[in-house]
C-alpha cells in the first residue's frame, strides 16, 4: 500500500514516515507542500493521503478536492492531520473531500487504526473499480454484439415492398430483438403467402430463430410449395434447430390472385378473425395444429383450411403478446378484449389496436412482443409476373408398387419432377393438393377399401386411421400407375391416376356427401381442376389443370 505524507514540518514528516514503517506500511513519499503533493500524487498514485491542514501556499483544504477529482470515480481516502481542534475546522476536513482526521500531537495506535480501516475500503474500492471496468468493457462487447446482430436482422428478414402493401400491420418488440415475426412474398401463382408467428419467450434468444424461418419461408415461397408443405418443412427444421423447451407458434397463409380464397394453417397461435366489409364477423379460424418445433414428423398434421371471402372482408392475426396484456388492476385483456377491439368498427388499424394496446397498460410496459397483422380481400392480379412457360412438352409416368406406397414422401418426387420445369412451380400449391386427393383415394378406397363414413366422429377418424396403417402395412400387391402430361400449346397439364383396386361406386364421387372429409376433398378437386373424371368402375381417375 503507497501512502502519500504531506505536511510542511520535516519532522512530522520523519515521525509518521517511522510510525508507518513500524506498522509495515514501506512504500511511503513525502511531500512538504500542496504543490509537490499533486505533483506526486499523479506521478505515484497513491493508494491514501495523510494530508496537514495549514500549510504555506496551498492549504489542505484546497488539496484533497483536486486529489479526489484526479482519482475521479475510484476511492481515495484522504486523513487530514491537524492541530485545529475547533468544531468548524473539523467539519470542513471532510465537506472538502477528507474521509476523516487526526488531531496533533496524534495518537499512533487511533492512527494506525484508522489507516487500516481505510485502507481495507480501499481496497475494496478497487476491486469494485476493477469489476465496473470489466463490466464496462464487457457492456461495450455486447453493445457491438448487439448492433452487428441487429444490422443483421434488419437487413435479412425483410419483406417484399410489392406484398407489403396489402397488409396493415404492426409489429412492436418488448425488447431490442423481436421474437415475433411477421412475413410476407408474392407466390409464383400470382397471390401470395404470409406468416404470423411468435417464438417462445422475447429478446434475443427468442429471435434467433427468426433468420432461418424467414429463409426458408422464402425460399419455399418462390417455389410456390403449399401451405401444408411449408408447415411440415419449418417444423422439421425447427425440430432440429430449436432446444427442448423451445417452439414457434404460426399461423401461415395463401391468398390466391383473387384475392379471395384463404388457405390457412394455425399451429397454436390465436384465433383468427375474418370481419366482413361491414364490421362483422364471418368466421374464427382457431388453432388446430401444435407450434412447430415440437411434434416429429410422423406425428405432423400439414391439414389446412380453405374458405372463399368477398372482397372487402379483413383477416385479423395477432401474437398472444396483445392478448395478455394487463391494465393496472392486474386484468388480461385476452381474447374476448382483442376481439371487443377489433369488431368496434369496421376498419379498425392495426395502429390503433396498438396505441389501444399501449392506453390499456398505463404506465406498465408490455412483458412480450406484439405482432398485429390485418389481410383485406382484393384482387392480386398485380403481382402475377410474365411468367415464362416451359414450352417443351412432357410425359411422366411411374408405378408405385406396395413397397412405395408405403413411403410417406410418395409425391414428393413427383413434384419435384414437375417443378423443375420452367414456369410450372406456379401451380405447385393447387398441383399438391390435387394430386394428394386423387392419390388417396386411389390408396384409401382403391387399395386399402376404406369407408370415409367412418371418420365422421372424432372417434371413427382415429379408427379410420388406424385401418389405413394396419391395412397398408399388409398390403403386398397392389400399385398406383401415375401419368402426367404437359401440353405447352394448350398450357395444360392431364394426371392420370389408375389403381389395381376394385374401384368404387362412380355415383357417390359425382355426387359427394358434404358431410364426409372425401366429399369436400372432390369439391376441392373440381374447383382447382379444368376437369376431373372417374372411369374404368373407380379405379382410373383423370385432371387436367391450366397452366
Amino acid at each position: 500500500m503507497r501512502i502519500l505524507i504531506v505536511d510542511d514540518e520535516s519532522l512530522n514528516r520523519f515521525l509518521l514516515q517511522h510510525m508507518l514503517e513500524d506498522e509495515g506500511y514501506k512504500d511511503c513519499i513525502e511531500a512538504k507542500d500542496g504543490e509537490e503533493a499533486l505533483k506526486l500524487a499523479e506521478k505515484h498514485k497513491p493508494d491514501l493521503v495523510l494530508l496537514d491542514v495549514m500549510m504555506p501556499g496551498i492549504s489542505g483544504f484546497e488539496v484533497a478536492p483536486i486529489l479526489k477529482k484526479l482519482y475521479k470515480g475510484s476511492y481515495l481516502p484522504i486523513i487530514f492531520i491537524t492541530a485545529l481542534d475547533d468544531r468548524e475546522s473539523l467539519i470542513k476536513c471532510l465537506e472538502v473531500g477528507g474521509d476523516d482526521f487526526v488531531s496533533k500531537p496524534f495518537d499512533k495506535l487511533i492512527l494506525a487504526a484508522k489507516i487500516r480501516a481505510h485502507a481495507r475500503t480501499r481496497l475494496l474500492s478497487k476491486k469494485v473499480d476493477k469489476q465496473n471496468q470489466e463490466l464496462l468493457g464487457f457492456q461495450r462487447k455486447v453493445d457491438r454484439e448487439h448492433t452487428i446482430v441487429e444490422h443483421i436482422f434488419s437487413n435479412a428478414i425483410v419483406n417484399n415492398e410489392s406484398v407489403v402493401k396489402f397488409f396493415d400491420f404492426k409489429v412492436s418488440p418488448a425488447a431490442t430483438f423481436n421474437g415475433d415475426l411477421f412475413l410476407c412474398e408474392a407466390s409464383p401463382g400470382g397471390g401470395l403467402y404470409y406468416l404470423v408467428g411468435d417464438f417462445t419467450g422475447h429478446g434475443l434468444a427468442s429471435a434467433i430463430g427468426a433468420l432461418p424461418v424467414t429463409r426458408s419461408f422464402q425460399a419455399m415461397a418462390v417455389k410456390g410449395l403449399s401451405i401444408g408443405e411449408m408447415a411440415f418443412t419449418l417444423n422439421s427444421m425447427l425440430l432440429q434447430l430449436l432446444p427442448p423447451d423451445m417452439f414457434f407458434a404460426a399461423v401461415i397463409v395463401e391468398v390466391d390472385v383473387s384475392g379471395k380464397r384463404l388457405t390457412i394453417w394455425n399451429g397454436g397461435m390465436p384465433q383468427m378473425l375474418l370481419k366482413s366489409k361491414e364490421g362483422e364477423l364471418i368466421r374464427k379460424f382457431l388453432s388446430k395444429h401444435m407450434a412447430l418445433g415440437i411434434l416429429d414428423e410422423s406425428e405432423f398434421d400439414s391439414e389446412c383450411e380453405v374458405f372463399d371471402t368477398e372482397h372487402g372482408d379483413q383477416l385479423f392475426a395477432c401474437t398472444d403478446g396483445l392478448m395478455e396484456i394487463t391494465n393496472k388492476d392486474g386484468k388480461m385483456l385476452d381474447e374476448e378484449g382483442v376481439e371487443k377491439w377489433y369488431f368496434a368498427s369496421p376498419h379498425v388499424t392495426a395502429e390503433h389496436l396498438y396505441q389501444q394496446a399501449r392506453a390499456y397498460l398505463g404506465e406498465a410496459e408490455p412483458h412480450d412482443d406484439m405482432t398485429i397483422a390485418i389481410y383485406r380481400s382484393t384482387p392480386l392480379h398485380d403481382l402475377k409476373e410474365n411468367i415464362q412457360i416451359s414450352a417443351t412438352p412432357f410425359e411422366i409416368s411411374l408405378k408405385l408398387s406396395s413397397e412405395a406406397l408405403k413411403n410417406e414422401q410418395a409425391l414428393e418426387s413427383i413434384m419435384n419432377m414437375i417443378n423443375s420445369q420452367q414456369g410450372l412451380n406456379w401451380i405447385r400449391s393447387d398441383l399438391f393438393t390435387v394430386l394428394t386427393e386423387m392419390f388417396n383415394n386411389s390408396l384409401e378406397h382403391g387399395l386399402l377399401h376404406l369407408d370415409s363414413r367412418v371418420k365422421r366422429s372424432p372417434e371413427g377418424f382415429i379408427t379410420y386411421y388406424e385401418q389405413r396403417e394396419k391395412r397398408l402395412s399388409a398390403l403386398e400387391n397392389g400399385f398406383i400407375h401415375i401419368t402426367l402430361i404437359y401440353s405447352p400449346a394448350q398450357k395444360m397439364l392431364t394426371i392420370v391416376m389408375k389403381d389395381s383396386g376394385a374401384g368404387f361406386d362412380i355415383e357417390k364421387v359425382n355426387n359427394p356427401d358434404l358431410t364426409s372429409s372425401s366429399g369436400r376433398g372432390v369439391l376441392l378437386m373440381r374447383e382447382l381442376c379444368e376437369t376431373i373424371e372417374y372411369s374404368e368402375g373407380g379405379t382410373k381417375a383423370t385432371a387436367t389443370m391450366k397452366v
